[in-house]
């Protein structure tokens, strides 16, 4: 609600705008609710990081889940997260594999917050942070704030709407065009003020 994304903005302090939050919730999540089919969470499966956390064992037999990162939403990524439904059953593929590399290799929900995040989310292990998670869009909220809380270079950037820092200290060097559609969501939203 509007009044929770308030709230995150007061927690995250340095005078960081309700908008900046809001954008970050409508790009990450492509404008959805956090959660998509069955009442799952959001995600996106990232198989260079499932190919790091299983030490290349499933280079050869499983090449969809396990490759070499070649450049942002690759052809294999596209395969993997076609559509939510395929991208619960590459989880589902994944998960038969590795369960602790599977859940640290897919990005979560409202904020898509990567798997591995978890301990700078608060939780003592991965399973936990998806649980968490798949309790409703209030748990992933705070795990988003805990992340930015431990991250001053992104702090800095949200409270300077500095949007091409905020997209690289959140989605990496490589973070294709975030930074232009994070501008325009918080653009959209101070112009509903």
């Amino acid at each position: 609600s509007d009044t929770d994304f308030q709230n995150a903005a007061k927690q995250l302090g340095n005078g960081i705008s309700v908008n900046v939050v809001k954008a970050f919730a409508t790009v990450e999540s492509g404008g959805k609710v956090g959660f998509g089919p069955a009442k799952l969470p959001i995600i996106a499966f990232e198989g260079h990081h499932f190919r790091k956390y299983t030490k290349h064992i499933y280079d050869q037999s499983q090449p969809l889940l396990s490759y070499i990162y070649k450049k942002k939403a690759g052809p294999q990524w596209q395969t993997n997260n076609k559509d939510q439904v395929k991208a619960w059953e590459t989880m589902a593929t994944a998960f038969a594999l590795d369960q602790e590399a599977a859940l640290m290799s897919a990005s979560w929900g409202m904020f898509q917050i990567m798997g591995f995040n978890f301990a700078a989310c608060g939780f003592k292990t991965v399973f936990e942070f998806v649980a968490s998670l798949k309790i409703n869009a209030g748990n992933q909220l705070k795990a988003y704030l805990s992340l930015c809380s431990h991250n001053s270079a992104l702090l800095s950037a949200m409270k300077n709407k500095d949007f091409t820092a905020m997209a690289r200290n959140y989605n990496g060097d490589d973070y294709g065009n975030y930074d232009v559609l994070m501008k325009q969501a918080y653009e959209a939203f101070e112009g509903k003020k």
